[in-house]
């Protein structure tokens, strides 16, 4: 079942891009759903990991991925860097264009090097601006999440150091605020992001998710 909950904090209208913020749960939290929820075998890190926080555009955060023939949390910069720009990072990837003759900078990484962001919720601007008392205009704002899970899984690549959010074709919810959605992947789907042909995850229309607007704080 889809649903949008009618329940935003406005932004200043600039530019923005799909969704460049989500929310890390704390290790605690993550640990207990991949371990004791999914019952996955993830491997121990003595690595410290960021947690309990908002992660953007080249800070770090914690994905799951299978390498070194084991499950584990890898610490990685949000965005791969720019070819044509070293002072910016590419951090949203289409998976349709693994499916394009066109070569990438992404197809490696969509081909063996798939990773998970574990969220909370993730956040997205909306359609719509308003007029705030101060003349400035703002940006409505959404919060995202998985309804049927405490936390929320989404596909992402990765290279080296750094990792990419997947996006794709948005459903029904997502359609209401932007043109583009994060591939959020199902618990019972998860091995088949990470080993397996994914082209069953690409169309995600009647995968649930909820959306709730965030008020505005000014």
């Amino acid at each position: 079942m889809i649903k949008l909950t009618i329940a935003v904090q406005y932004n200043y209208i600039g530019e923005h891009k799909m969704c460049n913020q989500f929310k890390l749960p704390s290790l605690l939290n993550i640990k207990h759903y991949l371990v004791n929820d999914l019952n996955l075998p993830l491997a121990k890190t003595d690595t410290a990991l960021p947690e309990n926080q908002d992660v953007f555009p080249k800070q770090i955060a914690p994905v799951l991925l299978y390498q070194n023939n084991k499950l584990q949390l890898s610490p990685k910069s949000w965005g791969y860097p720019s070819p044509v720009d070293d002072k910016k990072v590419l951090f949203n990837a289409r998976v349709e264009r693994f499916y394009q003759q066109k070569p990438s900078m992404w197809d490696k990484s969509f081909a063996k090097q798939r990773c998970l962001i574990i969220a909370d919720k993730f956040f997205e601007y909306g359609k719509k601006t308003y007029q705030a008392a101060n003349n400035r205009k703002y940006h409505e704002r959404y919060s995202f999440q998985d309804p049927d899970n405490p936390l929320t899984l989404i596909a992402g690549i990765y290279d080296g150091q750094h990792f990419a959010m997947v996006t794709t074709e948005p459903n029904s919810v997502m359609a209401l605020v932007h043109n583009r959605m994060p591939l959020v992947v199902r618990p019972e789907e998860l091995r088949q992001w990470l080993f397996q042909n994914f082209t069953k995850l690409v169309d995600r229309s009647n995968v649930p998710l909820s959306a709730k607007k965030i008020p505005n704080k000014n």
